[in-house]
C-alpha cells in the first residue's frame, strides 16, 4: 500500500462534483457502460448512481454550510443544511427499503488506478466495467475479488457515506444553529468528514525497483 498516487494513472472518467472529486470506476464512456453491464442490472445501476450523486451533493452542502458558518453567514448556512437534510432523509428512506443494503452506507467516490506502464488490454477493460455495479453499490470485497482475478496491479479507492449518522449530525447542527450556538454547530459539521468510511486497496501488488 505504500505506492504513491503519482505512479498510478486513473483508468476512470471524472465526474463533476464536490470537493471529494469523485471518480467512477468504469474506464469507459456511458455508452460503453451499457455494453458491459447486463440489461437486468441497468435499473439498479441508475438507482445506485442517483443515490451516489445525492450523497455527494449532500456532502457538498455540508461543506458549504460549514464554510459559511465560519464566515458568520448563518442564514445562508441554514439553507444549505436544510437542503442536505432533505437529501439525506430521502437517502435514508431508500436505504431502508433496500434489503441488500445492510450497512447503511452508500459509496460517494470510487476510483480504480493502474500503475503507469502497465498494459491494460481491452478484455481487462471490459472486466473492469463489469465491476462497476458492485462498486457503486458498495460491494467492495466482491470488487477486490474480481480485480484479483485479472492479474494486473491495480489500486482501488473508495469513500462511503454513513447516511443515518450523517443525517443525525446535520439535524443536531440545525438545532444548535436555531439555539444561536454557532460554535457548537460548526464543531458538529467539522466532524462529519471524519465519519466517512474510506480505504485504498492495492491489488496484485508486485515488487518494484526504487526510482533512481
Amino acid at each position: 500500500m505504500n505506492i504513491t498516487r503519482k505512479h498510478f494513472a486513473a483508468v476512470s472518467f471524472l465526474l463533476a462534483v464536490t470537493a471529494l472529486e469523485p471518480l467512477a470506476i468504469l474506464a469507459a464512456t456511458p455508452a460503453t457502460r451499457s455494453q458491459t453491464v447486463p440489461d437486468t442490472s441497468q435499473q439498479q445501476l441508475r438507482q445506485a448512481e442517483k443515490m451516489a450523486a445525492e450523497g455527494r451533493e449532500a456532502m457538498s452542502d455540508i461543506v458549504a454550510a460549514h464554510q459559511l458558518l465560519n464566515k458568520q453567514h448563518n442564514s445562508e448556512a441554514r439553507q444549505y443544511l436544510d437542503k442536505a437534510r432533505r437529501l439525506l432523509s430521502r437517502l435514508k428512506s431508500e436505504i431502508t427499503a433496500d434489503r441488500e443494503n445492510t450497512t447503511g452506507l452508500i459509496p460517494i467516490y470510487t476510483q480504480l488506478g493502474v500503475r503507469e506502464g502497465e498494459k491494460i488490454t481491452e478484455q481487462i477493460r471490459q472486466k473492469v466495467g463489469l465491476t462497476h455495479l458492485d462498486a457503486i453499490r458498495g460491494r467492495h470485497k466482491k470488487v477486490v475479488k474480481s480485480l484479483e482475478n485479472m492479474g494486473v496491479e491495480l489500486q482501488y479507492n473508495f469513500v462511503d457515506l454513513p447516511v443515518a449518522p450523517t443525517l443525525e449530525k446535520v439535524e443536531s447542527a440545525l438545532t444548535s444553529l436555531g439555539e444561536k450556538n454557532i460554535h457548537e454547530a460548526s464543531e458538529i459539521l467539522s466532524g462529519i468528514g471524519k465519519s466517512l468510511v474510506h480505504d485504498s486497496i492495492l491489488v496484485n501488488a508486485k515488487k518494484h525497483e526504487p526510482a533512481s
